[in-house]
């Protein structure tokens, strides 16, 4: 029996890659480096950010980070959407009884203040960011973690992602692991690694999370 729902955010359950593009564009302008190509800033999304600068700049990390949350932090929320199927998927699992929580590498807080935005942080009793593991994703950590969260087993759970490292972090943790295409990867980079579903919307998430109750 599926007693709760875990997912990842960016590309999953919302949209937030013009935002990123944005503070990643006004970070390279303040530092005066130039500007990475737009697809190779899509690349990387959903790395840590510690592993995602040194894919587009051998500037100082530190200094990059400091920069960019700060821009992020103040202009990202009215440049982020819930993903089409998101509310109704949340509001579905909620009436249903099943408890939610993120395993993002988006620093906690900020996937906090994103989802406060967009009213849907309320749905999410496990918040589970970079900083709260000491192995990111692909390693199981941040599901197993979200798990002792809501005090639920693998064989209770489903999590939720769009990228590689989401599918290998959920396959690991022995959870029922489904890859959305509304991301950065594509579908048969998501089939290859053999989920146990591959959907179009979260509205697909929603009936198939629904057919395992």
């Amino acid at each position: 029996m599926i007693r709760a729902v875990l997912f990842d955010l960016d590309g999953t359950l919302m949209d937030s890659t013009d935002a990123i593009i944005d503070s990643w564009f006004y970070t390279f302008d303040f530092l005066g480096v130039p500007r990475p190509d737009r697809q190779l800033i899509i690349n990387t999304i959903g790395y840590p950010l510690r592993k995602q600068i040194p894919m587009m700049t051998n500037h100082d990390v530190d200094e990059c980070i400091r920069i960019y949350r700060g821009h992020y932090t103040e202009h990202s929320a009215p440049k982020t959407f819930l993903l089409p199927g998101a509310e109704e998927a949340l509001a579905t699992f909620a009436d249903r009884g099943l408890r939610m929580g993120f395993a993002t590498s988006k620093k906690r807080e900020a996937a906090e203040m994103l989802l406060e935005h967009l009213g849907a942080l309320h749905y999410m009793d496990a918040r589970i960011g970079p900083l709260e593991v000491t192995n990111h994703k692909p390693h199981p950590e941040a599901v197993l973690k979200a798990m002792e969260a809501l005090d639920v087993s693998p064989e209770e759970t489903v999590f939720v992602g769009d990228m590689h490292f989401d599918v290998l972090a959920g396959l690991a943790a022995g959870v029922t692991t489904l890859a959305v295409t509304t991301g950065y990867e594509t579908r048969a980079q998501l089939e290859a690694l053999k989920p146990h579903g591959v959907y179009d919307s979260l509205f697909e998430v929603r009936d198939h999370v629904l057919g395992l109750l």
